[in-house]
């Protein structure tokens, strides 16, 4: 077990997922979060704000498991502030376990410790979009 708190977040946020534990994976995000998600709306402001968004994907994705995957992790941490960065693969996995599809974005976090516990207070995932076409660029 990793004391960096980005590490553990992240190993937390996949299991969560991969598990569709809307409970978990709230309780990794202070109150006051705000978050800038590549999907649907400019910005999800508090933590009620952004379950709703969460609740709907996990209901969407009721037919998978969801195995996300951290590459690239870079993270520094002191007594009250974390932060880091990665890149996240999320692969839908069959019932069998073999991987449907997948697709990554880039993620950066900003978390606080509450009273020794670490909860994100700043998230914001993006993809490349190349200027010319408007496409994802992919790596």
């Amino acid at each position: 077990m990793t004391d960096d708190p980005v590490q553990t977040f992240l190993r937390d946020y996949a299991a969560a997922v991969f598990d569709r534990d809307l409970r978990r994976f709230l309780d990794l995000y202070a109150d006051d979060v705000q978050v800038f998600d590549s999907w649907n709306r400019w910005e999800y402001a508090g933590r009620a704000d952004w379950g709703g968004m969460i609740a709907a994907w996990f209901e969407g994705i009721q037919d998978v498991r969801v195995r996300v995957t951290a590459k690239d992790v870079k993270a520094w941490h002191d007594t009250q502030v974390a932060g880091g960065s990665a890149t996240l693969e999320f692969a839908a996995l069959d019932a069998h376990g073999q991987p449907l599809r997948a697709t990554e974005n880039r993620l950066t976090v900003l978390l606080r410790n509450d009273g020794g516990t670490w909860r994100v207070v700043h998230q914001h995932t993006s993809v490349p979009v190349d200027f010319h076409s408007k496409q994802v660029v992919g790596r």
